[in-house]
């Protein structure tokens, strides 16, 4: 019974073994549904890539490799500043900068792409104040 899963554990517990038994299933998932929701972008069916996008961002929390969460916030983040949804594209951008490792070899490079993803948010939210944000 070293691999079961104990339903009745704590939720950080049961998260972890989850993490242990299925993380790379997930992770793998995660990276399909994000690339499924770049191509969705691409066609220009944001409303359809941002539902994808969240949810390889529900399945990344049970990943066992964290890396590149940043740019799916990210992305995240700016489709939502593309639908002038100002006030969900903020808090994504929020999020993705305290997930940023200063450690990672592409410190620099991330805390650069937020920085252009700052600017985006900031060239946009004055329409915020005069559309009232919409549809969120």
């Amino acid at each position: 019974m070293e691999n079961e899963i104990n339903i009745n554990a704590d939720f950080l517990t049961f998260k972890n073994q989850i993490v242990e038994k299925f993380g790379e299933q997930y992770f793998d998932q995660a990276e399909i549904f994000f690339e499924r929701a770049m191509a969705q972008a691409k066609q220009g069916l944001l409303h359809s890539a941002i539902s994808d996008g969240k949810f390889a961002f529900d399945l990344s929390y049970y990943s066992n490799d964290k890396s590149g969460i940043q740019y799916l916030i990210g992305f995240l983040s700016q489709l939502h500043c593309d639908l002038g949804q100002i006030n969900q594209s903020k808090a994504y951008y929020e999020l993705g900068l305290k997930l940023l490792d200063t450690e990672a070899t592409d410190y620099e490079d991330d805390k650069e792409m937020y920085r252009k993803l700052k600017e985006l948010i900031d060239g946009e939210s004055w329409k915020g104040s005069i559309e009232n944000d919409k549809e969120e």
